[in-house]
């Protein structure tokens, strides 16, 4: 799963990509950073199975609300 959100005030992105790994281990990744420069970061989270995963990118999708980004089709 990928969703993605998007702040046109600031032209900041953010996106989070929940996967399985090669040993069947949920991974959540997140990416974020300016579209106008080269500034940005990649993180990695190991969540205990599919359903933490989705209840975080829900907390990241409240927050990233919060914070006046849209989230992108």
């Amino acid at each position: 799963m990928i969703r993605r959100w998007y702040n046109p005030g600031n032209a900041r992105y953010y996106l989070v990509h929940l996967q399985q790994d090669l040993l069947g281990d949920w991974v959540l990744s997140t990416c974020w950073g300016g579209s106008t420069s080269k500034q940005g970061a990649v993180k990695s989270i190991p969540v205990s199975s599919q359903e933490a995963g989705l209840a975080e990118i829900e907390r990241i999708a409240r927050r990233r609300r919060q914070h006046g980004y849209l989230e992108s089709p």
